[in-house]
């Protein structure tokens, strides 16, 4: 019941999301006050002051809504005025206004920006981004293998099986699913522990979030020296912020891993003014995060893991940036890892499989942060479609490749639900079965 419950929470606050991002998408807000009244200096009573321009072309037919309460008013735009650079940008229509158009008041136009958006998009610059994502993918992959002890004896191709299935099982299944599963499957193929293999998957979601952290840092710090861009006080703050932080974690791990008994040491000093009952379960739990840091089998396989790790996020910039060329949009790649960085965040918020509202709600606000307004919603649901649909078809291609089914997939989880992962081993025996065998160390 409690599961089910957890399963409708982030299935209705994802439908709420999706709600949220979709619901403007051919409303277009005015700038300030157009029509009749705004003391313009060309055409003043014909004027429409917006946001962006890019979304009209001369010719096209828009309905303005003068208030809340009244009727729609349809007109001809004859000129589009784009600033570029500049904060001015405004449509002439065929027809003057009568009507002071008060933002204020509930003013706005509404145009199907989203459909003409998707209508004119360069569907060739997705093939490189489906190219990128594929290859990020396929680093992920080969990242893994550091993550083991011997890991020069593992077969690549077992770990890329792996990932694309469990990104599939996520993209169909709530609770990210897919990460057990993957630990489930490579096992299955290389008979190896189920919970050391998902031990490795946990460790690749430390290293994921330090170099998020790190390339979020380097991109408030390039931006904050930009003239033509202004951050806010509060983002550049925490930036630095976030910087000590991921140094000291960095840090932290590298003690815990390489100079254990000191490092705990230091962290029984640390945590001894703390009540006896928090500090005892902090030392468990840093206790059982040096197990898990013990799958690494060497300082090299440290340090590849963790550059690995930059260049799938890395390459996945360069993956959106492709996209964003696809819709039409103007932006750098620094813009396009702000981007993945918002997107990595949210998607650890409770959501339907897939991330379907999360992803689309968080993607557009990223945008509309950095000042891209144009084609944003044409934009994530593309990027979204590139994440989700060739994962989606791919991880079912090899799911039946492996004589495996969605139910196969299911079962394999229920011998993780209510047990503890470090009190349980869980070995896959031949075939699809499982054989349980209990262990004082998921760590083998």
């Amino acid at each position: 019941m409690k599961k089910t419950l957890k399963v409708a929470v982030g299935i209705i606050f994802s439908i709420v999301l999706f709600f949220l991002f979709i619901k403007d998408v051919n409303k277009v807000r005015l700038e300030k006050i157009s029509g009749a009244g705004h003391g313009g200096r060309y055409a003043e009573d014909r004027t429409l002051f917006v946001r962006d321009a890019g979304n009209f072309q001369v010719g096209d037919t828009i309905r303005v809504r003068p208030a809340e309460d009244e009727a729609f008013i349809q007109r001809q735009v004859t000129e589009v005025h784009d600033g570029h650079q500049e904060t001015v940008h405004y449509l002439i229509v065929d027809e003057a206004f009568n009507e002071v158009l008060d933002p204020e008041k509930g003013a706005y136009i509404q145009f199907p920006r989203l459909q003409r958006a998707l209508s004119q998009a360069n569907y060739l610059w997705l093939v490189p981004s489906l190219f990128l994502t594929f290859f990020a993918l396929w680093v992920r992959a080969f990242r893994w293998k550091f993550f083991f002890p011997n890991y020069r004896g593992l077969s690549v191709n077992s770990l890329w099986v792996s990932v694309i299935i469990g990104y599939m099982a996520n993209n169909v299944l709530p609770f990210r699913m897919g990460e057990i599963i993957r630990a489930w499957i490579f096992s299955r193929k290389e008979q190896r522990s189920i919970s050391q293999t998902f031990g490795t998957i946990v460790m690749e979601r430390v290293f994921d979030i330090l170099s998020i952290l790190i390339i979020f840092v380097m991109f408030v710090f390039y931006f904050s020296t930009k003239d033509d861009v202004t951050l806010p006080i509060w983002l550049i703050r925490g930036a630095w912020v976030l910087a000590a932080v991921s140094i000291v974690a960095l840090l932290f791990l590298l003690a815990l891993r390489f100079f254990t008994p000191a490092t705990l040491k230091f962290v029984r000093i640390f945590l001894k003014p703390l009540p006896e009952k928090l500090s005892r379960r902090l030392l468990q739990l840093i206790e059982s995060f040096v197990q898990g840091l013990s799958i690494f089998s060497s300082l090299f396989a440290t340090f590849v893991a963790f550059f690995l790790s930059m260049v799938i996020w890395l390459v996945l910039a360069f993956a959106y940036l492709f996209v964003f060329k696809a819709v039409n949009i103007e932006a750098s790649l620094l813009i396009s890892v702000f981007l993945i960085v918002g997107l990595a965040f949210a998607v650890s918020i409770p959501s339907a499989p897939g991330f379907i509202g999360t992803f689309h709600f968080v993607g557009k606000e990223v945008l509309l942060m950095v000042g891209i307004h144009a084609n944003v919603e044409a934009y994530v649901l593309l990027a979204h479609a590139m994440a989700y649909l060739p994962v989606l078809v791919l991880g079912f291609i090899y799911l039946s490749l492996e004589n495996l089914t969605l139910t196969d997939l299911k079962r394999s989880i229920k011998p993780f639900e209510n047990i503890k992962p470090h009190q349980t081993d869980i070995t896959p025996s031949n075939g699809t079965g499982y054989d349980r065998e209990v262990s004082g160390n998921a760590i083998e």
